[in-house]
């Protein structure tokens, strides 16, 4: 008999039926079910309360408690009364407030109007209700925004208001502007069979949009077929790594602030 079928045999259960009932009886296990009960420890209060004999509590409630440990802490009546005085008609100090911001989610499947909190940047706006409904339309995958950041954050020297989600998105708006090319960063999901899809860079002077990647893993590629497949009319370039790296070593000796991301090299191998 394997130890899995012994486990589950009608000769264990029924030894272990025979063994509980017996500690039971014996009173073994008497401390699950029985109370102490107790007398609240403050001097004043003649309240009494139960509670399991291994808990230490010595106080019928929170306000006893504090009322007893905290003498030592308590502000005299004079004291008091010394800080209500100056407090008198001071009112609370100004904070800027701006109202919440409304927003739709964008999954298909959802559009429930939601608000998000005041402190965050009016540039980055919510675009889920939720982070259940982000996963769903987003994906979990590495590949996805919400799985990979590197070296997210605004960049001054090219826009205050956008912002760049890696180094690469970012040297690549400094190249566009050394260019005198027009970008939009993100200006456009697209509605693939499961997903949404938004592509890193718009070119509207070539109509042209721009994905950036290191390389190009298998859900990577089929959310690319997928893409080509259902809007077979848009133009979209892939630049990867080995392209990366060609314009990294055209351009970046002439592009002031270029960011060289660590470990890659300066020209592409051949």
């Amino acid at each position: 008999m394997s130890r899995k079928s012994f486990y589950d045999s009608e000769e264990y259960r029924l030894k272990q039926k025979e063994m509980t009932s017996r500690h039971w009886s014996a009173g073994t296990f008497d401390f699950l079910r029985k109370n102490s009960v107790r007398h609240c420890a403050r001097p004043t209060c003649d309240r009494i309360f139960s509670t399991i004999p291994s808990d230490p509590k010595e106080y019928c409630s929170k306000g006893c408690a504090t009322t007893v440990n905290n003498t030592g802490r308590m502000l005299s009546q004079t004291t008091k009364g010394r800080i209500s005085s100056a407090l008198t008609g001071r009112t609370y100090p100004d904070r800027p407030k701006s109202p919440p911001k409304t927003g739709i989610c964008i999954r298909p499947q959802c559009g429930k109007p939601f608000v998000w909190n005041y402190w965050r940047p009016a540039t980055r706006p919510y675009k889920y209700c939720s982070n259940a409904c982000a996963i769903k339309d987003i994906g979990s995958r590495p590949t996805s925004p919400k799985a990979a950041r590197a070296k997210a954050g605004v960049r001054s020297d090219i826009d205050t208001q956008t912002y760049f989600f890696s180094r690469w998105e970012a040297n690549f708006a400094r190249l566009m502007n050394f260019l005198g090319v027009v970008w939009e960063h993100q200006p456009k999901a697209f509605q693939l069979k499961n997903q949404r899809y938004t592509p890193d860079f718009y070119l509207p002077e070539l109509d042209t949009y721009i994905e950036i990647k290191n390389f190009l893993s298998d859900y990577s590629k089929r959310r690319d077929e997928q893409f080509r497949g259902l809007y077979p009319e848009i133009a979209l370039l892939l630049i990867l790594r080995k392209d990366y790296i060609l314009l990294q070593k055209e351009y970046a000796p002439l592009i002031e602030n270029w960011e060289y991301s660590p470990g890659l090299p300066l020209k592409a191998s051949n």
